[in-house]
């Protein structure tokens, strides 16, 4: 009877401790998860967490460039749809699809609209715990080639990120991201090769159980041969009912080679289960 107690007292004092300063999950809910503002065509520089999940999803992904001292502007939207899934507990695999493109391009002398479709990529990431209260993943992206609209032009690109989720209270999760992209483009005219490295992080905070609130910063160096830009994001991430989530994100790039001025994402996701 005097062990029995003893277990007892013990078992009550490490759940105590637990509730003083338990190791927090950044995993417990996908609303806490970054809402993705890339720059980069096909979104290669999409954003996310080291969380790996089960979910589906459509979006709307629409950039702005207005060069008004060089006559010059361009308008673009995009219709998306993606998801991914856990293969075993560390393994994670997914794909995405540019359904549609519609561009808007206007210079002191012509106007040019065009609609395109593609490409397909596919996504592959392995996730592990980092100590209590954080995961890192490692995460690559591959654009599927011949996957385009344009078939004059052959287009491959890609990603290769290193990601940390990690929980710094109950609700706030700090992501944080180092990596590289590289594209490459050939045609009968010739052959371009871009590569860059990139670096960010996103606080994101839960505001009770329906929403989530982030703001953060993307830096990329290299895709034009110096510094390209500084993405500024915010963003909203909200659960409407059950499985089902919203997401609206807003990226300022400011400094740099970079000429986007603005990118804005709409997005509607459901959880597998």
């Amino acid at each position: 009877m005097k062990r029995l107690v003893i277990v007892v007292i013990a078992i009550g004092r490490v759940a105590s401790a637990d509730e003083l300063s338990p190791p927090y999950d950044p995993c417990r809910d996908s609303i806490l998860d970054p809402v993705a503002t890339p720059v980069r065509n096909v979104a290669i520089d999409a954003q996310r967490g080291a969380c790996l999940r089960d979910e589906i999803g459509t979006g709307l992904l629409a950039s702005a460039l207005i060069d008004t001292p060089g006559f010059h502007g361009v308008l673009a939207g995009e219709l998306r749809l993606g998801g991914r899934t856990r293969i075993g507990r560390a393994f994670e695999l997914g794909f995405g699809v540019r359904v549609l493109r519609y561009s808007f391009v206007q210079n002191a002398v012509n106007k040019v609209t065009k609609v395109a479709t593609g490409p397909i990529t596919l996504t592959a990431a392995r996730a592990g715990q980092l100590g209590d209260g954080a995961r890192v993943a490692l995460v690559g992206t591959i654009e599927v080639p011949g996957t385009r609209y344009d078939q004059e032009t052959t287009h491959v690109s890609g990603e290769l990120t290193g990601v940390v989720s990690a929980a710094m209270t109950e609700h706030v999760v700090l992501h944080a991201r180092l990596g590289a992209l590289a594209a490459t483009a050939s045609s009968a005219g010739g052959r371009t090769h871009r590569f860059a490295l990139r670096a960010g992080a996103d606080l994101s905070r839960a505001l009770g159980r329906r929403l989530a609130v982030a703001g953060g910063a993307d830096m990329e160096a290299g895709w034009y041969g110096g510094l390209d830009h500084v993405n500024l994001r915010v963003s909203l991430h909200l659960r409407f009912t059950g499985l089902w989530r919203g997401q609206i994100g807003m990226g300022i790039p400011v400094g740099g080679e970079e000429r986007t001025n603005a990118i804005l994402h709409l997005g509607v996701l459901r959880d597998l289960w």
